[in-house]
């Protein structure tokens, strides 16, 4: 616990300061609140507390008067001074003489954070530094008895809560890290320190499946009282110190998994062990996207969130961790979105791919970045929604859908007539009248588009791909690509692939 003093002789204001935060929650407690300036200093050489709350103007002594008896006591208590604006001056002259901060009445909270912020910052200087080379390690064999083959290092991580004022995150680490230590300490189960903003603990004695019970009871003891969740990996026990930066670095390398740590039951990780079940095919990737794609394009809103719940559980097992890459697989579904709207006329929103991986970066995790792409989702869902609200439009849509799923069967105009429950001969007006082109030739044209693929990424004869994407027969097939393209499949094939050669040359 961090421990605190306030002094000030209008009871109005220590009342206002005890209200305005709530300092248990923030693992600090006030151990001492007086009138005059005397008691203070009685109070600090009688409590050693971490940081003061010193009103300038007080009986007896000043609050200046109080820092300076402190400093020549050598107490290390951290001082901020709070002022009326007629002792503004004096107060900022106070910084001279060590204070930290100082603060204007009326407090205001984010101020009074800030200060305490700044009190934290110091105070943590104290905290145990990370092992790096032999010369450190000397110095905490003291601290950590050698018990050889007995050192389980672990890596802690807060995770991210809704509070997002730096002053209060830095408070919360603070207290989060004096809890364990404290928690270590009584059970001598071993040690806890920081380095570059990390934090560790070294258990003594532990195998890794010890070691998880250990942490997920420390786990509950701080949430239970800070209400603060943590996650955690376990490395694996070495035997001397010295190798304990080597295996704190491989937990190191698995902390991004906790980006993703509302998908997961327990997370307390062990290097070395899967955190989410193997990757799905990329095959399997793009069906369960399609899916996804389908709902929206069906407008079956019950279903689409059931497939993006799919599609977003999928993506924490195929990026195995790595955020760029679930970054990528969400941004892709958009492009695929784009893609699907383009071929059916459907008005797109508008999305850059780039903006979209710069927003995504800003999620503070998973559960954002889905929110975020979910939102997007809805937005083509509500585009094809304001475009069906006519039912001629909706039928319309139903056609081309139905074309697209089954381009490779034989369709004809009685088929898709009784897919729309419409009149065959009336049909056959109503889709050239809203594709500008008639049914056979539509039908045609995204044959031809699903060919093109299969030309340039396969070795298929023309053939081979005229009756795989619904042709009767190559000349068929050629003649509707000539009439699209201008060339012969065989001569685009060439054309493509010899650029493809020549630039892979360059």
């Amino acid at each position: 616990m961090i421990r605190m003093i306030i002094a000030d002789d209008e009871p109005i204001i220590t009342a206002g300061i005890r209200k305005l935060v709530n300092w248990n929650e923030l693992g600090i407690e006030i151990v001492g609140q007086y009138m005059d300036g005397k008691s203070a200093l009685e109070g600090i050489i009688a409590h050693r507390p971490d940081i003061a709350l010193l009103d300038i103007s007080m009986p007896e002594m000043t609050g200046v008067e109080v820092l300076k008896e402190c400093r020549l006591l050598e107490l290390p208590s951290r001082v901020v001074f709070i002022s009326g604006f007629q002792d503004f001056e004096y107060a900022k002259a106070g910084i001279r003489y060590g204070a930290v901060d100082y603060l204007l009445k009326p407090i205001i909270r984010e101020e009074l954070l800030t200060a305490i912020g700044k009190c934290i910052s110091q105070l943590e200087q104290k905290l145990i530094q990370p092992l790096n080379g032999e010369e450190e390690t000397e110095d905490y064999r003291g601290l950590l008895p050698l018990e050889e083959g007995k050192y389980l290092p672990v890596y802690v991580e807060i995770l991210q809560r809704e509070e997002k004022n730096p002053s209060m995150e830095k408070l919360i680490r603070f207290s989060v890290v004096s809890f364990i230590e404290e928690y270590l300490e009584k059970r001598n189960q071993g040690i806890i320190f920081t380095k570059n903003d990390d934090i560790a603990v070294i258990l003594k004695g532990m195998s890794p499946e010890e070691g998880k019970e250990a942490v997920s009871a420390i786990r509950e003891e701080v949430f239970a009282y800070m209400g603060c969740p943590l996650g955690m990996v376990i490395g694996g026990t070495v035997e001397h110190m010295s190798e304990i930066p080597q295996m704190f670095q491989k937990c190191l390398y698995r902390k991004e998994y906790f980006y993703f740590a509302d998908q997961m039951q327990n997370p307390v990780l062990l290097e070395g062990m899967p955190v989410f079940p193997p990757p799905e095919s990329n095959e399997y990737f793009l069906k369960v996207r399609s899916q996804m794609i389908d709902m929206i394009i069906a407008q079956d809103e019950k279903n689409l969130k059931k497939s993006f719940e799919q599609f977003a559980k999928l993506l924490c097992r195929m990026a195995e961790g790595k955020k760029e890459d679930v970054f990528f697989y969400f941004c892709s579904a958009v492009r695929a979105l784009n893609e699907k709207f383009q071929d059916l006329a459907l008005p797109c929103p508008d999305y850059d791919e780039k903006e979209l991986l710069q927003k995504g970066r800003v999620c503070k995790n998973y559960m954002e970045l889905q929110q975020m792409f979910y939102a997007i989702i809805e937005e083509y869902y509500g585009k094809i929604k304001a475009t069906v609200a006519n039912n001629n439009n909706k039928s319309f849509l139903e056609a081309k859908v139905y074309i697209d799923k089954h381009y490779d069967e034989d369709l004809t105009l009685e088929i898709l007539a009784k897919e729309t429950h419409m009149n065959p001969y009336y049909f056959s007006t109503f889709f050239k009248k809203n594709a500008g082109e008639n049914f056979k030739d539509y039908v045609s044209r995204v044959r031809v588009q699903h060919a093109v693929s299969l030309l340039v990424s396969t070795d298929m004869k023309a053939y081979e791909i005229a009756l795989k994407v619904g042709f009767s027969d190559a000349r068929g097939f050629s003649e509707n690509f000539q009439r699209i393209y201008h060339e012969t499949p065989i001569a685009y094939r060439k054309r493509v692939k010899g650029n493809e050669t020549k630039t892979k040359e360059e």
